[in-house]
């Protein structure tokens, strides 16, 4: 019997190393893949992206070697954006889908950006911004040569985000699909439900307390969550 893979993509300014904890509690039968994007982690001497495009053309080198059915992508905030695409292009390339996706933090795909423009604000502004958000670890803020190497990667990817525009692929997945919100986080339901137009499968919005990054208050149920989710697709899959 084959495992399930787990591909996880992270938020802006993000590195793999934020699953780092599910590994511990995932089923044994879910095989995680946590995807490092080009300027962090392993790959911090290379170039951050310049837009959506390069990026996804990035991802798919980096794991369509990898890839074997059947497997699930998860993604936060950026990352959902980035699943999506992600999963587009697998389709477009390979014929397959995944079994089930995974959109936390991030309206979808095709809804307007609505929140205020990031990446074109002074540094000063920028930081703030981003420490009102949470998520960032304090002493990035307080370290100004961490600061130095940060936030033009952070910057980057606010930029990849912003100005992406949503194009019309005709492609309407078979899975069902996830979507997971913080009940404090600034977000449009209309925008959440929206996601629903991507899938002929079944979809449901969970909620959890907290703000935008309330994936990291709530790691165990969360990754409960997904096992759960998983088991019910190996079952009705027959696997």
């Amino acid at each position: 019997m084959s495992k399930i893979q787990l591909f996880c993509l992270p938020y802006a300014g993000g590195s793999a190393t934020i699953y780092s904890k599910w590994k511990r509690l995932l089923n044994a039968d879910i095989e995680l893949y946590p995807v490092e994007l080009a300027g962090r982690g392993r790959r911090f001497n290379e170039s951050p992206y310049a837009n959506v495009e390069e990026a996804i053309e990035d991802i798919y080198r980096e794991i369509s070697g990898k890839l074997h059915a059947p497997f699930a992508l998860f993604g936060h905030s950026m990352g959902s954006l980035l699943t999506y695409e992600i999963c587009c292009k697998i389709k477009q390339q390979k014929g397959v889908e995944p079994v089930h996706i995974f959109a936390s933090g991030r309206r979808a795909p095709q809804c307007p950006h609505d929140r205020k423009v990031m990446h074109l604000l002074p540094e000063a502004e920028f930081m703030t911004e981003v420490q009102q958000l949470g998520g960032t670890p304090p002493e990035l803020f307080e370290n100004r040569e961490l600061a130095e190497i940060f936030m033009p990667l952070l910057r980057a990817d606010y930029k990849l985000v912003e100005t992406y525009v949503y194009q019309e692929k005709n492609i309407k997945f078979d899975c069902s699909l996830t979507v997971l919100n913080g009940k404090e986080d600034d977000m449009v339901p209309e925008h959440l439900t929206a996601w629903s137009d991507h899938t002929n499968g079944s979809f449901n919005i969970v909620e959890y307390d907290g703000g935008h990054f309330f994936i990291h208050d709530h790691t165990e149920s969360i990754v409960k969550k997904i096992n759960e989710t998983l088991s019910r697709v190996a079952l009705s899959s027959g696997r």
